[in-house]
């Protein structure tokens, strides 16, 4: 199953909790904590506007829960859950 996220009000990190609990059928509270697959203020700084605004482009894919998490962006992040 896969499910995709556009970026919302939520932080990027915050999707990918909230989307692999969807997935699993779970709480958010009761995944492992996301820290111990990347760092969640490192996953933000690499997605932030650059000093002069302009959004930063890229694509970074880590494992999750037993997921594969994908995160691109190109005009808004976009959060893959497979």
């Amino acid at each position: 199953m896969t499910q995709s996220l556009v970026a919302g009000s939520n932080e990027i990190h915050e999707q990918i909790v909230d989307g692999v609990a969807a997935l699993e059928g779970t709480d958010p509270l009761e995944l492992p904590p996301l820290f111990d697959a990347v760092d969640p203020d490192a996953l933000e700084a690499i997605f932030a506007p650059t000093d002069g605004g302009t959004p930063r482009i890229g694509r970074i894919e880590f494992p999750y829960a037993g997921h594969t998490v994908t995160v691109v962006r190109e005009d808004e992040p976009i959060v893959r859950i497979e």
